[in-house]
């Protein structure tokens, strides 16, 4: 590498450093409390979210689609808001395993390979449901029908366990952080 490229790893390192190590950042994930906490309004946020989006997809009245939709709008924003710390606080953002230390980057790579495998065992559930919905609605003995509008909320959820599970995982799981005290430095 010649010294201008080295130079600029450096300083996107440094940039990591400083948007991954803030002290205010650290301080308000440092409990593991306020870590569960955090968490438990994330998965209320996306049930919620999942909620709306449902009755988005089987609303028939235009007061119903009007409400569910401006609800979807406003539960992903907050969503999104909550999860973003979640990633913040258990640092699996994009970038800070160019930061972290080994110890750190195997918890992440262990929390993102058991998030996989609960992605995995839910695809195989909605396809093992949406193939006895399909035989039961063939079935000419049952008058079983499934919306096909109810696809979409599960596809949804699926897609938010598996971007979300591990940081999640990781925001549940780790112990208290010990604070650096710069006051006594």
């Amino acid at each position: 590498m010649n010294a201008r490229t080295e130079e600029r790893a450096r300083a996107r390192r440094q940039r990591l450093l400083d948007q991954f190590e803030d002290p205010v950042t650290r301080a308000l994930w440092a409990d593991r409390a306020t870590r569960v906490r955090r968490t438990y309004l994330s998965i209320a946020l996306a049930l919620a979210s999942t909620a709306a989006l449902t009755s988005l997809a089987l609303s028939q009245s235009a007061l119903a689609v009007t409400a569910s939709s401006l609800a979807v709008v406003v539960l992903l924003i907050a969503q999104t808001g909550a999860f973003h710390r979640i990633e913040a606080g258990s640092r699996t953002l994009h970038g800070y395993a160019e930061v972290v230390d080994e110890r750190q980057r195997a918890e992440i790579d262990a929390a993102r390979d058991l998030g996989h495998s609960v992605t995995s065992a839910l695809l195989i559930l909605v396809v093992a449901g949406a193939g006895a919905a399909q035989l039961a609605g063939t079935n000419p003995w049952t008058d079983l029908t499934v919306p096909i509008g109810l696809l979409l909320p599960v596809v949804w959820l699926v897609l938010v366990v598996h971007r979300s599970f591990p940081a999640c995982y990781l925001a549940w799981t780790q112990p208290d952080e010990p604070l650096d005290d710069e006051s006594t430095a």
